[in-house]
């Protein structure tokens, strides 16, 4: 079910993974299907890297008021924050600037160290209820992909995100269950 607010919304999806991180076990979280493709503890530090590193600091600048203008938003940004549509649609990450691929691409972590990061990642995000609750709707900062997003919309990117990275994870856990 789809909800509007966002820290509901990651909160319930936040716990489901790090519940996921928790049950799997070595040869689940590190198997890794192919040289070019991520184990699951690569894509968990992926999920962690974005959010500190790119969605919550643009958070911060929208509620700091410290905007960069941009286009408006677009038709993609509105099937995803205004209708909940999340486009099936892989994103290579050679794509972007080299600076946003070297804070984006994952490490292998070990297990203890990713769960702590993982729930540090939570608490950080879910400490942000406050100024989310009280925000200015007008103050929208620029996304390079969706244009001029306030910061609700930036928030939830951290949980939209993730659901991009739901097929994924279902496909990795299904690989390495096979492999079992």
């Amino acid at each position: 079910m789809f909800y509007k607010d966002p820290i509901i919304t990651f909160k319930r999806r936040s716990e489901k993974w790090y519940k996921d991180l928790q049950n799997y076990n070595q040869e689940e979280l590190y198997h890794k299907p192919a040289l070019n493709q991520w184990c699951l503890a690569e894509l968990f530090d992926h999920i962690i890297r974005v959010a500190k590193t790119y969605q919550l600091p643009n958070f911060q600048t929208c509620i700091e008021n410290n905007i960069k203008k941009g286009k408006p938003k677009n038709s993609a940004a509105y099937l995803i924050f205004n209708l909940n549509i999340i486009p099936s649609r892989t994103i290579k990450m050679e794509s972007f600037p080299t600076k946003i691929v070297s804070d984006f691409t994952p490490e292998i972590l070990e297990r203890e160290t990713l769960e702590n990061k993982f729930k540090e990642f939570i608490t950080e995000a879910l400490s942000q209820e406050p100024l989310i609750k009280h925000f200015d709707k007008k103050i929208k900062h620029s996304h390079p992909f969706f244009g001029m997003i306030n910061a609700a919309e930036w928030f939830s990117l951290i949980e939209i995100h993730m659901r991009h990275h739901e097929r994924q994870k279902k496909r990795l856990e299904v690989i390495t269950n096979k492999k079992a």
